[in-house]
């Protein structure tokens, strides 16, 4: 398996790294002669193979700035710092410090020092998918270690190029050679953890080799000899965190084979030996895992029960293992989102069983809740601050004040199906579509791809499925509600694609229902937009700058808005970014608009608003508008950003332009996916605006008059001038 991502890359050499690390010090420590306070070195140590990669990677560079230090300790202490960079995907730094540790280790001539540093560079090739760079390295890391004598070392760079070959696809039978070559030189070592690290990475490749190779079962049953015998050996040193990994791979295995009553007697003691060390960032996978088992074994209520303490414990330790690195946080949402929807999956089950029907809405509550915890965690790792917890302070109940003739519609997208969490304001219901969320991805980007084209009609064999997925098993409940307000709550798969242009065969959603969105539930602020004293700031760029072209239409759009509601406006070479920090610091402004150029990317620190002289930042927005949240009188109530964009199926992109009004403190965001005609754009959002100037309409609603209006006319018809205005966050 050839992966294009880079950082998917790095996390598949995470376990790699860890035992890499944990062997380290055994290995160089006789050619090293090391100083006698290695205090940081040893904490480094700790917080690495405990997950807690920045803090480790402080550590380090502690031990590394003492004063005269010893030049093995040196190059030994700048292969474990590399080998944590590469864990926190910093590859170029990682190199960098490899590389100047190589030389260390070459001028001593220590080959052991040599092996292990070798060893660690070729993860970095690893990781930036030069293959054959790094089997050369391995290969070359085996033959240092071969002449420094040290077996811990060979079975290191035998297992890292077995490991090597089976990922990317290549000779599964030479791969199956080098583990048995790395079996044999890790069984010669003497009682110890990295004896027991080494045991358990060769079961856990020895695993991959077996979906490789027809002689599955026999590979199979030689892995889990292995992790038996990591187990024995972490038990005879008395180390009770490696003893609990060989115990959970071990249930892992045996779980995969159905043999379940030994997986939940193993797990079990996986569970006891991660709490024996206070190891929650263990305890939480064996505690998912029993309930796996459970739910297997036909024990829905226990395996609920296990379920909902891994994640109550995953929910305890995820800032502190994410904070400050993109990659991590990346890869711990990637490995929590399953416990998280199959927690959800379970209990959306188990409420088709319960007869009682308060019980039934308290168990659809807890499942809706458990996606809303992995949206929060979303937010947190993409904005990586906890910005959205002062929001969530301020929160109150949603489902109290949702109000007749609203609707909230929550997908939570399954592997094998879709589930329609429908609130309305006498209680919820849950429809069940029976799609797989491959086929609805594929589906989403389609629609997107399509809506953009606005010579065809390409989109509407999307946007009918869509319909008849996500809409038609509500209709006759939205009906008989009477509802005109749809509130959508939308998962990755759908956050980028506008929904009001689903349609049903004759029409679109819009024609129906106003529509709206927001990323989350819990951060949503359901108050009435205040309509008496509104106070506007006004800012535009007609001119073109930095590269972008002009906006002609942006003067007339001001000037519009302005004669409907007053308000301050800066326009071009009046509009700077020091000004509209000034403004917000020094006014209270209700409503705050931007018609300039935008763009949201899959990382928060490439999402910018273009001004006359620069860029505005989502960490600027923030600082700017956020303030007003904790004005309990005059927030502001509305953002409007009338020429941002996304990429096209850029699902991290789309949650940044879904959650700008939360990052920026705002009640609610007017947004576009993709850029549009510059007049098409300023004539719908003035006629927003002119809209929302009627005390009895919505913002939703004003949206919708805007849209239908150009759906209406003739030279806007299409969806693609109309539908990736998006209303976020507060609809009303």
């Amino acid at each position: 398996m050839t992966c294009t991502d880079s950082a998917k890359l790095v996390r598949a050499c995470v376990l790699t790294l860890l035992i890499a690390l944990s062997c380290a010090r055994v290995d160089a420590g006789d050619s090293a002669s090391l100083p006698p306070d290695q205090t940081h070195a040893q904490a480094a140590e700790t917080l690495q193979l405990q997950g807690k990669h920045a803090q480790a990677i402080a550590e380090y560079r502690l031990a590394l700035a003492g004063q005269d230090v010893d030049p093995a300790w040196q190059a030994l202490l700048q292969g474990q710092l590399g080998a944590a960079l590469l864990t926190a995907g910093q590859l170029d730094e990682a190199e960098t410090v490899l590389r100047d540790g190589l030389e260390n280790a070459k001028s001593l001539d220590d080959a052991g020092l040599q092996a292990s540093l070798t060893n660690n560079l070729a993860h970095v090739l690893k990781a930036r998918e030069d293959i054959a760079g790094a089997l050369s390295l391995f290969r070359e890391s085996y033959l240092y270690a071969r002449q420094a004598g040290n077996p811990s070392l060979q079975a290191k760079a035998s297992l890292s190029a077995a490991d090597t070959l089976l990922s990317s696809g290549q000779d599964a039978g030479n791969a199956e050679i080098l583990l048995e070559q790395a079996w044999q030189a890790t069984s010669g070592l003497p009682s110890s953890r990295s004896r027991a690290w080494l045991s358990i990475q060769n079961a856990l490749i020895l695993q991959k080799l077996a979906a490789n190779t027809s002689n599955r079962e026999k590979i199979l049953t030689h892995a889990a000899q292995r992790l038996q015998a990591a187990a024995t050996t972490a038990d005879a040193v008395g180390d009770a965190r490696t003893a609990s990994y060989a115990f959970g791979y071990l249930g892992a295995l045996y779980e995969q084979q159905r043999r379940y009553a030994e997986a939940l007697s193993l797990t079990g003691t996986a569970v006891f030996m991660a709490q024996q060390v206070q190891a929650p960032e263990l305890r939480y996978r064996w505690e998912w895992q029993q309930g796996r088992i459970q739910d297997a074994q036909g024990r829905p209520r226990d395996a609920l029960e296990s379920y909902r303490r891994a994640a109550a414990t995953l929910q305890s330790i995820r800032a502190e293992f994410t904070a400050g690195n993109e990659t991590i946080a990346a890869a711990f949402r990637e490995d929590a989102s399953p416990l998280f929807l199959a927690l959800a999956d379970l209990l959306l089950r188990q409420s088709e069983t319960e007869p009682d029907g308060e019980r039934e809405q308290a168990l659809l509550r807890e499942a809706r809740e458990t996606v809303e915890l992995l949206k929060t965690t979303e937010l947190q790792d993409y904005f990586q601050d906890d910005c959205v917890a002062a929001v969530r302070a301020r929160i109150k109940d949603l489902d109290a004040t949702i109000l007749p003739g609203t609707a909230v519609l929550y997908p939570i997208t399954l592997p094998d199906r879709i589930e329609l969490l429908l609130s309305l304001h006498d209680g919820m219901k849950k429809y069940t579509v029976p799609v797989s969320n491959d086929t609805l991805v594929n589906e989403v980007h389609q629609f997107r791809q399509r809506l953009e084209k606005r010579t065809t009609r390409q989109y509407l064999k999307q946007a009918r499925q869509l319909y008849q997925w996500l809409i038609k098993p509500l209709e006759q409940d939205l009906a008989g509600h009477e509802i005109d307000t749809l509130v959508f709550v939308p998962g990755p798969a759908l956050r980028a694609v506008p929904l009001a242009a689903l349609h049903d065969g004759k029409d679109f959603l819009i024609r129906r229902y106003a529509v709206a969105m927001t990323p989350s539930l819990r951060l949503t602020d359901p108050r009435p937009i205040r309509r008496e004293n509104v106070t506007l700031l006004l800012n535009g760029l007609t001119e073109s700058v930095q590269g972008f072209p002009p906006l002609v239409y942006v003067a007339s759009e001001l000037e519009a808005i302005r004669g409907l509601y007053g308000g301050k406006m800066f326009q071009d070479e009046g509009y700077r970014k020091a000004v509209v920090q000034q403004e917000l610091a020094d006014e209270q402004y209700s409503i705050v608009h931007f018609a300039t150029h935008g763009q949201f990317s899959g990382k928060v620190r490439d999402s910018f608003i273009l001004t006359y002289d620069g860029r505005i930042n989502m960490d600027d927005l923030e600082e700017y508008v956020g303030a007003s949240w904790f004005r309990e009188d005059n927030p502001v109530e509305l953002l409007t950003l009338s020429a941002c964009e996304t990429a096209a199926g850029d699902d991290t992109a789309a949650l940044g332009l879904a959650s700008v009004a939360i990052k920026a403190g705002a009640r609610s965001a007017l947004a576009t996916l993709w850029s549009i005609n510059d007049q098409a754009s300023s004539e719908l959002v003035s006629d927003f605006y002119a809209q929302l100037a009627d005390p009895n309409v919505s913002k939703a609603q004003a949206l919708r008059l805007a849209q239908v209006g150009f759906l209406d006319d003739l030279r806007y018809k299409h969806p693609s001038y109309w539908a990736p205005f998006l209303l976020i966050g507060n609809w009303l």
